[in-house]
């Protein structure tokens, strides 16, 4: 049997080793947060000539050119309609911190390109404008068979208020406007029969920031 002085000693040491081993744990904690990014696909428009084109105003320019008729008018444009559910998304957190629309635009025509997106409610009724005024994308460059040598393109970033990421969360449509402004330097009787092999596409994404409560 050993003296009680040493099967004190024994404790007292045990106790001074804990004491040690835990005076620099911090506690676990009660909750947690997490801050995760999400990017979505909202959808794609475009204009092609194999859609059909809608017209601006009356016929102002290559009057005297043997084109196309929607080629004498200054604008066209084609709109593209695409059904939206936003409701997954915006359930993935407790809330928005952060909420980005971007507008990537690339175009293939010998003219100036214009895009505009539009987010409607159940009732069709428009809930925001993407923009105040149409974004431009400059005219791709071209080789002497009209063949592309240079795409243009252009890429926007909107980022949203509290105000706009509530009203967001109401959208059920996105409409995607794609326009290009026709001039008589553009278009041309030997050039227009190129204009079959050309796009200009606009791609609308969303990214968003979240926080989540982890309890």
């Amino acid at each position: 049997m050993k003296p009680a002085g040493a099967v004190e000693l024994i404790i007292l040491t045990a106790a001074s080793m804990l004491n040690g081993c835990t005076k620099n744990v911090e506690p676990f904690p009660t909750s947690a947060t997490l801050s995760p990014s999400l990017s979505v696909p909202l959808g794609e428009g475009g204009v092609l000539l194999t859609k059909t084109l809608q017209t601006l105003g009356i016929p102002v320019v290559n009057l005297s050119e043997d084109v196309p008729q929607w080629a004498t008018y200054g604008f066209v444009y084609v709109a593209d309609t695409i059904p939206l559910n936003l409701t997954e998304v915006y359930n993935r957190g407790d809330s928005i911190t952060y909420l980005m629309v971007r507008t990537n635009i690339w175009n293939q025509f010998p003219l100036g390109g214009r895009a505009q997106v539009f987010f409607l409610d159940a009732n069709n009724q428009v809930i925001d404008q993407l923009y105040e005024d149409m974004v431009s994308v400059g005219p791709a460059e071209h080789g002497s068979h009209g063949e592309v040598v240079n795409t243009a393109f252009e890429s926007n970033e909107t980022s949203f208020n509290t105000s706009r990421i509530s009203l967001l969360s109401a959208a059920q449509k996105v409409v995607i406007y794609a326009g290009l402004e026709i001039t008589d330097e553009g278009v041309s009787e030997s050039n227009i029969t190129y204009f079959d092999q050309y796009q200009l596409r606009v791609q609308v994404a969303l990214q968003v920031d979240f926080i989540m409560n982890l309890n």
